[in-house]
């Protein structure tokens, strides 16, 4: 026959050489590329690439003939076997390639689970969760191959933003998850010290200071945390009534100093009228009546402060004659 060449797959299967020479006749013997026998048949598990050579003896006067197959031996690519990642939505961007086992060989190419082609890197911030698939071109006669990642993405946990209050000491019972804006929902809060905190700041048990919020994460997602810190603000104190008597001809007098209970300074007057006033009264021009003193405190929010009202309503009418 005529001599020929082939290329076998190293997993294919065995193959009969003797087709491939074009016209031999059959009952020849076969030598290997080392010049040992050989059946015929090419297998890749056992055999190796060369040149086998196919003898057919002649009757005398005539010689042998000989021709040779040129074997090949492709090898088949191995795309490794399937793996699974998995990340948090806050990750880095990562290389799928890192996730497949077996020994997987490099220059494949990647594909999302809609099918688009993708790049090796996944980006959990903008790519989505699904089967990404690993696809390995062969070398004919040796068929592709082909594996997996599952790409599993995890919601990164979210304490919500920074945020700082100011509570007054004699204010209500105030939860603190609203002040941290976009906060999920089921975390754990300590105190500054480090211990449990119900995430009601009570003024009355309560101190200032740091208060954080801690969301568990899914792994590989880190836990976040957030931190209120408060501010607690003293209440005012316009001290106790008091009562001042005076002579229309007495001297002009601090109407502060008839009041009792550690009256802080700083505060307004009103005349009976509700005109403002200063703390000096004078007999000789200013009318006989109820003088208020109202403390603000600068310190508190508006909703907590005391207006003048509340004041009287704390302490009671406050008289001189």
């Amino acid at each position: 026959g005529a001599d020929a060449s082939t290329s076998i797959c190293d997993q294919g299967l065995a193959t009969n050489l003797l087709p491939l020479l074009v016209g031999a006749q059959a009952g020849g013997t076969w030598t290997a590329p080392g010049g040992g026998a050989f059946s015929g048949s090419y297998d890749p598990a056992t055999n190796a690439s060369g040149t086998y050579t196919y003898t057919v003896a002649g009757t005398l006067p005539c010689a042998a003939d000989q021709a040779v197959v040129t074997v090949t031996e492709t090898s088949s690519p191995n795309a490794g076997t399937n793996g699974t990642l998995t990340l948090c939505a806050n990750s880095a961007s990562t290389n799928l390639f890192l996730s497949l086992g077996g020994g997987a060989q490099a220059g494949g190419t990647w594909a999302t689970p809609g099918g688009a082609a993708h790049s090796a890197t996944i980006d959990p911030a903008v790519d989505a969760a699904g089967i990404y698939v690993y696809t390995l071109n062969a070398t004919a006669p040796c068929v592709s191959d082909q594996s997996q990642v599952n790409v599993v993405i995890n919601t990164a946990p979210n304490a919500g933003a920074d945020a700082s209050t100011s509570i007054c000491d004699q204010g209500l019972a105030t939860n603190l998850l609203p002040l941290l804006v976009g906060a999920q929902a089921g975390g754990t809060w300590t105190g500054p010290g480090g211990g449990a905190f119900s995430g009601s700041y009570d003024p009355a048990t309560n101190a200032s200071g740091n208060y954080t919020y801690t969301v568990a994460g899914t792994l590989p997602c880190a836990a976040d945390q957030a931190v209120v810190a408060v501010t607690e603000t003293s209440s005012p104190n316009a001290g106790t009534n008091g009562t001042l008597t005076l002579c229309a001809n007495s001297a002009s007098t601090n109407l502060f100093l008839s009041l009792g209970g550690g009256a802080q300074a700083g505060g307004t007057w009103a005349t009976p009228g509700g005109a403002a006033h200063s703390a000096t009264i004078d007999p000789a021009v200013d009318p006989a009546g109820i003088y208020v003193c109202t403390r603000l405190n600068a310190g508190v929010p508006l909703r907590k402060r005391p207006v003048a009202s509340e004041r009287c309503d704390q302490h009671g009418p406050q008289r001189w004659s």
